[in-house]
């Protein structure tokens, strides 16, 4: 079900109620360089997928609550995008963070300003930069971890692996999950070495770490007063600001006093009580070139291509270009060629993860 089968005053299942959404979409991950640039990241691109990432995530969203639940996590050079994209999410749900500080300030923050809002609810916290198929899986697994976040804990999204991928966190769990229902996570796991990755598949206790999570507000803010005293002070602080002319100026004061961290190092790899749910749905971060297959359906030679392109005695390539420049390939197999507005990308398929720290030496990736 997408959002177009839903008029704006039909009322969400009981299930979502209490929920409210937070969209992560503040990031400026340049893995798809050079499409995606410090001004328009991963997520707010259009080229690839027609709709960006950002707003198929919002319409996820807008399956599970109304627009006016539905909280964007951004910085103000993405300000003019987000409302561009979402122009139904409220100007006051569109939260600029004004600095980088990663994922655990952001998300607190919006833990501050939802609990004063919202107050006694639960949070779906997405990336906002992921594809997601299936859409009615989506609404099923997420209905799942709201009911089992209601009786406690902090909750995650895991992906049950079909390669051994050494792109992605894990999750390992407690035993191998039996259906769709909660289980324990005992320990996050970095990305591992291929080895790893393979023994993580054939073990049946590993799950990717989708990065949704799922928890009551007041539990996260617990868990913070806990594990990062400090943070939480400077933002709870913030609390009696929201929706007041001074908002922005007390964000802006608890960021310069924070120091960053990630809400999976600074939280949850140190709470007591984390579960996770096993996804239904298909899900990619799409973290890099080779994983674009997935939304470029390949020509008869094996090519994904978008954009004016020529090729002849090619195969196995993914290029993209836009109209005004056009690529001709003729001789190469198993490439990434990419025209973007900030360069040009010629590279194999198998080095794709090098992408990001080559691009780093040109001063265009953070």
């Amino acid at each position: 079900m997408t959002n177009a089968g839903r008029s704006q005053g039909e009322p969400r299942a009981p299930a979502f109620d209490d929920v409210v959404v937070v969209l992560m979409a503040g990031g400026v991950g340049m893995r798809l360089w050079p499409l995606s640039e410090p001004s328009r990241p991963k997520q707010f691109l259009t080229t690839l997928t027609g709709t960006s990432l950002y707003a198929q995530a919002a319409e996820r969203g807008r399956l599970l609550v109304a627009w006016d639940r539905i909280l964007v996590m951004t910085n103000g050079a993405f300000a003019r995008l987000v409302r561009t994209q979402t122009p139904d999410v409220p100007t006051e749900n569109v939260i600029l963070e004004p600095c980088r500080r990663d994922t655990a300030a952001a998300i607190l923050l919006a833990a501050v300003v939802a609990e004063r809002r919202f107050p006694g609810g639960v949070m779906v916290v997405t990336p906002s930069d992921h594809l997601v198929t299936d859409l009615e899986a989506f609404r099923q697994t997420l209905g799942r971890a709201v009911a089992r976040a209601r009786r406690g804990g902090l909750g995650t999204i895991g992906v049950t692996p079909d390669f051994p991928a050494t792109a992605y966190g894990y999750l390992r769990v407690g035993g191998p999950p039996a259906g769709a229902g909660a289980v324990a996570v005992e320990k996050f796991v970095e990305k591992p070495q291929q080895a790893d990755a393979e023994k993580y598949l054939a073990s049946g206790r590993h799950l990717w770490n989708a990065g949704i999570f799922v928890w009551q507000t007041r539990e996260l803010l617990a868990a913070a007063a806990r594990h990062l005293p400090e943070m939480h002070a400077a933002l709870a602080a913030v609390g009696p600001a929201v929706g007041t002319p001074d908002f922005d100026a007390r964000v802006r004061d608890a960021f310069e006093q924070i120091r960053p961290i990630s809400i999976d190092y600074g939280i949850m790899e140190k709470a007591e009580d984390v579960w996770c749910v096993p996804a239904t749905f298909d899900w990619s971060d799409l973290g890099d070139w080779s994983s674009i297959t997935q939304v470029i359906p390949p020509d008869e030679q094996g090519n994904r291509v978008r954009g004016a392109t020529v090729l002849e005695e090619a195969a196995g390539n993914v290029v993209v270009t836009d109209a005004d420049h056009p690529v001709v390939v003729v001789g190469l197999s198993d490439c990434i060629i990419i025209h973007g507005p900030c360069g040009t990308l010629v590279c194999h398929k198998r080095l794709a993860g090098r992408i990001k720290a080559v691009v780093q030496r040109i001063g265009g990736a953070t």
